[in-house]
């Protein structure tokens, strides 16, 4: 079986073959100079970093937590403990990926917290209850309407950007669609977010490779936001092109040596951030068992989107190592043809994302037996087979665009008092009331896990169109139409 770079390196050399050449424009380097974007870090609402907070997941298990006595090899460690030195420390692994060496044989990986924790588990008013049709729903809320820097996306980047910043990085590539909500908060938490205790250098630049989808509200605003944030943008044509251009960078990481460039995977998901929804499924579960929410008990479905799989796959495994019978049912943002499955999965008859999550549960699995979470003879399989089912329908009919069904679902359900996006959330809650008019959540216990940040990014960005005046002509024609 392909891994997603092996692949993608093939995608790369395929194109290359065909000749396939990038039609390429770059938002400067110095677009925070433009008068209409610098975005100042003063403006965003600010989370000043804890050095003595400890993840949920190593309070539950202690050993996991640097500075307690173990005798396992690795313990996470908050990024700003002051009894770390994580710059001049020894590593190990690929970037994104490090070890840090803190002595007598024990390795770290660092953790910083971007949040103030918990996020609320709000149990469904009646309106919305009788819409989803589903009367035991609670909503897992990851969103916030006043905190930039918040929830669902930054779980992953508090395991993936101290990890890249310790190791010398000190740009960062990354690829997504133009309104792509990984390419959004990524830029927002290199550039503004605190993750690391050095001094000097507080933000890392950040340069996104984004590629067309169909143009909404929702995208001009995230692109109006990347403008704002002075990110470096490239913009690209086509599959083949992204594949070629994704192949390319993601290279960059394979070094283990100290490196300032390094390379992000489309929607953040690593086997590292995968950790993020790990400590997301033990929050949850201390939130029950303190009794600081309305939920009595471990839910038997949690409903969610799946893009690039760390979301889905961190919650089943977390519900996997708690005990609980927890069944994540994840709904697919999107989907390839027969030939793209094959390429990328070794099968053309399974979805596109579902492959690819299955080996990142794989692959995050190392990091759990290290951490003492997991035996040794758990498999990705054996967790997905009791913890794991998907919908590869409610995304149709294409990335970030709705069904009349999910849109008027999406429309009601705001009514009631819960806000969807309409590339992830809307989709997963139609595939939630699915289940329920199938007859499968009578009498369970639901919680539907809210992807969607709701912060108004509008806000923030440039208020006329002078932002967009070095995007390419084509970009600048497709954004007029809107």
């Amino acid at each position: 079986m392909l891994s997603r770079r092996r692949l993608f390196a093939g995608t790369a050399l395929m194109a290359g073959a065909y000749g396939l050449h990038a039609v390429v424009s770059r938002w400067p380097e110095g677009a925070t100079d433009h008068p209409e974007t610098p975005l100042a870090g003063p403006s965003l609402p600010q989370f000043k970093a804890d050095a003595w907070a400890v993840p949920a997941l190593a309070e539950r298990f202690p050993w996991i937590h640097f500075g307690e006595n173990t005798s396992r090899p690795l313990q996470i460690a908050n990024a700003f403990d002051p009894a770390l030195t994580l710059g001049s420390r020894a590593t190990e692994g690929v970037l994104g990926e490090r070890r840090f060496h803190v002595g007598n044989g024990r390795t770290v990986v660092p953790w910083a917290p971007m949040f103030a924790r918990p996020t609320a588990v709000i149990p469904a008013n009646p309106d919305l209850r009788a819409l989803a049709g589903v009367e035991r729903l609670f909503v897992k809320d990851e969103g916030s309407d006043s905190i930039a820097i918040y929830g669902n996306k930054i779980r992953k980047y508090e395991f993936l950007l101290p990890n890249l910043y310790y190791g010398g990085v000190r740009r960062i590539h990354s690829h997504g669609a133009y309104g792509s909500n990984h390419c959004a908060h990524l830029a927002l938490a290199a550039r503004y977010a605190d993750f690391h205790a050095a001094p000097e250098n507080r933000d890392l630049t950040v340069a996104l490779n984004l590629y067309p989808q169909d143009i909404t509200d929702d995208v001009i605003i995230k692109l109006r936001l990347l403008a704002a944030t002075g990110v470096t943008l490239t913009f690209l044509e086509g599959d083949a092109v992204a594949g070629l251009s994704i192949g390319l960078l993601s290279r960059m990481n394979l070094t283990t040596g100290r490196s300032k460039d390094g390379y992000v995977d489309p929607g953040g998901s690593s086997a590292l951030t995968v950790l993020g929804h790990v400590e997301a499924a033990m929050e949850l579960a201390r939130q029950i068992e303190r009794r600081s929410c309305e939920m009595d008990g471990p839910p038997d479905f949690v409903f969610l989107p799946i893009g690039s799989g760390g979301t889905a796959m961190g919650l089943a495994l977390g519900f996997y190592i708690l005990g609980w019978p927890t069944r994540v049912v994840a709904t697919c943002s999107q989907d390839k043809g027969p030939l793209t499955r094959l390429v990328v999965n070794s099968d053309m008859r399974g979805p596109f994302a579902i492959a690819h999550a299955r080996r990142l549960l794989a692959e995050s699995l190392v990091w759990a037996r290290d951490l003492g979470l997991v035996g040794d003879n758990v498999t990705a399989g054996d967790i997905l087979k009791r913890r794991f089912s998907y919908d590869n329908e409610s995304w149709r009919p294409g990335y970030g665009k709705m069904s009349a069904s999910v849109a008027d679902g999406a429309r009601t359900a705001k009514q009631s008092g819960l806000t969807l996006d309409g590339t992830f959330a809307a989709k997963s809650f139609h595939t939630l009331t699915r289940y329920a008019q199938s007859g499968l959540l009578n009498g369970k216990r639901v919680l539907f896990w809210n992807t969607c940040q709701r912060f108004p990014f509008a806000t923030l960005v440039p208020k006329t169109d002078g932002w967009m005046k070095d995007f390419p002509e084509d970009v600048q024609c497709r954004l007029a139409q809107v």
